[in-house]
């Protein structure tokens, strides 16, 4: 029985019964002392990861949160873009149609002005 820190002088066999057995249980006491280590090890790993889950769990709703709010926003804006356009397209046709309407108004103006017997001066 080997223990990985003990040197060779350490892990000669006893030669009587007494000496094996104390040999035996001061061992396998190492052995219990290095598990009781690595289970408080381990068991602040778990908890550290368990926490950890929480926090992704908070992080994760968090952000569904943000995107689902962002999500509004981006819909309004996209509506309004769609707004934008069709005011400029109303006020590329809009230009064209003014002209041809004061067009109309000046002809009407002075076909008024011409039956009532005024004369454009």
């Amino acid at each position: 029985m080997n223990a990985g820190n003990h040197s060779s002088e350490d892990t000669a066999m006893p030669l009587s019964t007494d000496e094996f057995n104390t040999f035996v249980t001061s061992e396998l006491l190492e052995v219990d002392k290095r598990m009781d280590e690595l289970e408080t090890v381990i068991s602040s790993i778990l908890a550290e990861q368990n926490a950890a889950k929480v926090l992704l769990a908070e992080n994760t709703e968090t952000i569904n949160h943000i995107k689902s709010d962002t999500a509004e926003i981006i819909v309004a804006f996209d509506s309004w873009q769609g707004a934008m356009h069709v005011l400029n397209w109303v006020g590329s046709f809009a230009r064209p149609v003014s002209y041809i309407v004061a067009f109309g108004a000046s002809v009407a103006a002075l076909w008024a002005a011409i039956k009532s017997g005024n004369s454009p001066k």
